[in-house]
């Protein structure tokens, strides 16, 4: 079934991606199954500890009783295993090689982290960028982990690339993790820029921040307000603040030493920072969850994410 023109003038990315999958096929699509909430963690330049934070996010999530399986999405510069001081035998660009069919799927080739959750590990030495059709079927290969997983964490790439795009586009949350310094600050709001020019304001709702690699807490209220400012005055934006994570010579062990949320035991600030940020990003699904009346229950009950300055969802600060 070809992609209608309404579809292209929307530019609804996520919706044109499971489109184009449906026009690869000769049959009627069928029903596809529910997959897990998809949290994009992406960064507009890399050395801003992304995949640490995806990898103790992860962790984090699984701590508070979710099935969590992280992906790492990172095509330019995979290496969330290393950092877990794995050695996996199979990784993503097998599963895309292969067309995610029976026994090359994300489950398939997701192994045990050794932090609570499941690691589908990153491509190494692809030689090429992933295809339109390599983005499509990642995403759409999302159903396999129906019963397998109640959160999927994607590790993006740095940048505003397509494959970037392409997967927060799709996402029903995309976390974007900067640090306090200009360049990071600038680059992150490209990135969310390039997103809403795609996408339209809507996409830009389902964002939030991540502030790393702060020395103190007022640091991390600048760093917020800066770009949170910037982005109401020229995007519409109220974007919200999952949290800070403090410089931490713990976290600079923990890389060296390959050992990065081992267990999924996070006693440093940072890691109690984390878990904090965690619990708003899921504060943050269910309340997506109330505005489509799934879970009206919810809505009194489920903190809400800061979308101004200061830090004042986080419990004695």
């Amino acid at each position: 079934m070809p992609i209608s023109p309404r579809a292209s003038a929307l530019d609804d990315q996520a919706t044109r991606l499971r489109a184009m999958l449906a026009a690869e096929s000769d049959v009627a699509p069928r029903a596809a199954l529910p997959r897990p909430k998809l949290i994009a963690l992406a960064s507009g330049k890399g050395g801003v500890g992304k995949t640490f934070t995806s990898i103790s996010i992860a962790s984090a999530l699984a701590g508070l009783g979710r099935r969590t399986m992280l992906i790492d999405a990172d095509f330019g510069a995979a290496n969330a295993d290393i950092m877990l001081g794995l050695a996996p035998l199979r990784r993503l660009d097998e599963c895309m090689i292969k067309g995610f069919a029976r026994g090359h799927s994300l489950a398939d080739i997701a192994i045990d982290s050794g932090a609570g959750f499941r690691l589908v590990p990153g491509p190494v030495g692809m030689g090429r960028p992933p295809s339109s059709a390599d983005r499509q079927r990642l995403i759409h290969s999302l159903s396999q982990l129906h019963g397998v997983a109640d959160l999927a964490l994607m590790d993006c790439s740095a940048g505003v690339s397509s494959s970037v795009l392409d997967i927060v586009a799709a996402a029903d949350l995309a976390v974007v993790v900067l640090t306090p310094e200009p360049t990071s600050i600038a680059d992150a709001y490209a990135l969310i820029k390039s997103l809403v020019r795609a996408q339209g304001p809507e996409a830009g709702e389902r964002v939030g921040l991540i502030v790393n690699q702060t020395e103190s807490r007022a640091e991390a209220e600048r760093v917020h307000r800066r770009i949170a400012s910037v982005a109401r005055k020229f995007l519409g934006l109220e974007l919200a603040l999952f949290g800070r994570i403090p410089s931490d010579r713990a976290v600079v062990r923990g890389v060296r030493e390959q050992c990065v949320a081992r267990g999924g035991k996070q006693k440093s600030p940072a890691g109690k920072s984390v878990r904090k940020a965690a619990a708003l990003i899921l504060a943050e699904l269910e309340r997506q969850a109330c505005t489509k009346d799934v879970r009206i229950e919810t809505c009194a009950s489920a903190p809400e994410p800061l979308r101004s300055g200061g830090f004042g969802f986080i419990p004695g600060r």
